[in-house]
């Protein structure tokens, strides 16, 4: 755990790609919000399109899509074991 604390203190730069109406969105968001860590949101239908996602991301089916620095952690869940916490 130490050592994702110690990336993400070197590494602000996170990035959160969500969409309206998604728990796992709040869920990670609300996560990182108390872990006091500051991110990005793009939300899509909003900030960007479907399709420019897609064309971004060709391989992410789901939302949240959480990068953290140039690691692309996941979802929510992926999130949570990125933190060393229990699922």
């Amino acid at each position: 755990m130490r050592e994702t604390i110690g990336v993400l203190k070197m590494q602000p730069n996170i990035r959160v790609f969500s969409k309206p109406d998604c728990p796992y969105c709040v869920q990670a968001k609300q996560l990182l919000d108390n872990k006091g860590y500051t991110y990005a949101e793009f939300v899509i239908g909003e900030d960007m399109t479907k399709e420019e996602f897609v064309e971004a991301f060709p391989k992410v089916k789901t939302v949240p899509f959480i990068i953290v620095g140039n690691n692309q952690v996941g979802g929510y869940k992926q999130l949570l074991e990125f933190f060393g916490e229990e699922i």
